[in-house]
């Protein structure tokens, strides 16, 4: 019995006189797939060499919850250059990173949103995220699971002062209802308290967790937020833009200048 070698041997021979069109439709007939293969294992060794070459690590991560996509896209773009010009960053070896992807409940798909809460806590536990950005549901939940930095070990009193009305504080007092691991319906129950965030006198435990990005800031005119709006009141307000800073920061000082930044 022939090996497949000898029976391609013997097939070339038969085409050898043939013209080359003929040759070439031949080969594509024989080989299209393993040219296929080819060029795609190419295609993909090329663009991990392109991605290895061109990886930045952060010198700055941002996380922006429940934006508007293109408008925020776009203005991240002016934010991230601003900032590396403002931290002095290395843009040869490091990055400010924005990531304005996630959507989280209000009309998002059940496996969108499923794949954004993996997205979030692969930022949390790698220490990836310096500064969070959402609406005021989803940046609750961040705090009552003291996830940011209490803003008394951010700034000093009399800045503290100086932001009066910015301040999102929440309420200490609330947070066993996420301690309590029998408590399988603690967001339900979390919404369902009417907590005016910007006064804390109204608080047993207040804490100041956030910023309010304020009117007329970066933030505010690009538009970023302007869908929420359209959103469902959420402990009896509707929801609001806060940021604040990420516990396990590793770039606190840069975090910090970035809430000033966007304070501004």
């Amino acid at each position: 019995m022939a090996t497949l070698r000898e029976e391609e041997k013997e097939r070339w021979k038969e085409i050898k006189d043939k013209p080359f069109s003929y040759k070439l439709e031949y080969f594509w007939d024989y080989y299209k797939f393993a040219v296929i293969g080819v060029i795609v294992a190419v295609l993909v060794v090329i663009a991990v060499i392109k991605t290895v070459v061109n990886y930045r690590d952060y010198a700055l991560c941002v996380v922006m919850i429940n934006t508007e996509p293109i408008t925020t896209d776009e203005a991240a773009i002016t934010w991230a250059s601003d900032l590396e010009q403002l931290l002095d960053v290395d843009t040869d070896k490091y990055q400010v990173y924005f990531d304005t992807s996630i959507m989280i409940g209000n009309g998002a798909n059940s496996s969108v949103e499923y794949a954004a809460m993996q997205k979030l806590t692969a930022y949390l536990t790698s220490a990836t995220m310096d500064v969070y950005i959402a609406d005021t549901a989803i940046f609750e939940e961040y705090c009552q699971n003291e996830n940011l930095y209490d803003l008394r070990a951010v700034f000093t009193e009399e800045e503290l002062e100086a932001l009066d009305g910015m301040i999102y504080y929440t309420d200490g007092a609330t947070f066993a209802d996420y301690d309590d691991i029998t408590n399988i319906r603690v967001s339900e129950d979390q919404a369902q308290y009417t907590v005016n965030h910007h006064d804390p006198s109204g608080m047993k435990d207040p804490i100041p967790m956030g910023i309010f990005i304020p009117e007329g800031s970066r933030i505010s005119n690009s538009g970023a937020y302007d869908l929420l709006k359209d959103f469902e009141k959420y402990q009896g307000y509707t929801p609001e833009p806060v940021m604040g800073i990420v516990r396990n920061s590793t770039h606190f000082e840069s975090a910090v200048q970035t809430l000033r930044y966007f304070m501004k």
